[in-house]
């Protein structure tokens, strides 16, 4: 990340995000929100735990509409069984393309969410490609987009 600080993305998660890939042509984008913490002694954010697809979300082929129904539940719910240490930090979708790449409407859509205001420093926003896994971060002072290398274990 551009001021040193590290995004893990726990195994649980990965797990999560590997059953929705997209890899056969009638499978439809899927995605939720990231949720995890901001640890006190790094400064690093670490995401614990996502929501899948939920019933009130619009699925097609191309195109993923989060819905905050069920969502926000499920997000409150982590918040307050955790002592309120859990935040929001950011999306997460599918592509149906090998190595993902933001559209218009995903970087749209990532500004409008941006906007809302947020706690931490920076939002996520992961895209998951049929082969690989995309990482862009939003800072909340000046709204740029960058997208994040990734280390391998």
């Amino acid at each position: 990340m551009p001021c040193g600080k590290k995004l893990l993305i726990k195994d649980n998660v990965l797990k999560k995000f590997n059953a929705y890939k997209q890899l056969k042509k009638k499978d439809k984008e899927a995605g939720g929100i990231l949720v995890g913490q901001i640890l006190i002694e790094t400064g690093n954010y670490v995401i614990d735990n996502v929501t899948t697809p939920m019933a009130q979300d619009k699925r097609t082929r191309h195109r993923f509409s989060r819905k905050s129904q069920g969502h926000q539940e499920y997000y409150n719910y982590l918040f307050h069984k955790n002592d309120r240490r859990y935040f929001y930090l950011g999306e997460w979708h599918t592509h149906p393309e090998r190595i993902p790449s933001p559209s218009f409407t995903d970087k749209r859509n990532w500004h409008r969410i941006s906007n809302f205001g947020f706690e931490n420093e920076y939002l996520f926003f992961i895209i998951l490609g049929t082969i690989e896994l995309k990482v862009w971060s939003i800072n909340k002072s000046n709204h740029k987009i960058v997208l994040l290398d990734r280390e391998r274990k």
